[in-house]
């Protein structure tokens, strides 16, 4: 396979759109050059652009923990929002029937 139809195809193999067929050919064709390869293992990483135009890569493992961090603090201040409104329910309840 030509390493300008890969090129054009890796886009397509790393969101799984392609063929089986495709795929395999794809594959092999990774399998044995670098070039390509490298271009494979570049397409895969993400790429944080902000505002002032620098470029950070940031690793799988990185925005995972971004998710992870960002999900527990909100699970943590749901469950204290829960809690304190149920504490101050039962107070009013007690307050008012007592």
């Amino acid at each position: 396979m030509d390493c300008h139809l890969v090129r054009d195809l890796l886009p397509l193999y790393i969101e799984g759109d392609c063929s089986r067929k495709t795929e395999s050919l794809v594959s092999a064709h990774l399998d044995t050059c670098g070039a390509c390869r490298e271009m494979y293992e570049m397409m895969g990483e993400p790429v944080m652009i902000y505002d002032d135009g620098e470029v950070l890569k940031e690793t799988g493992e990185e925005e995972e923990q971004k998710f992870r961090k960002t999900y527990y603090q909100r699970l943590i201040l749901t469950g204290a929002a829960l809690f304190c409104g149920g504490y101050f329910l039962m107070l009013l309840i007690y307050l008012f029937f007592l």
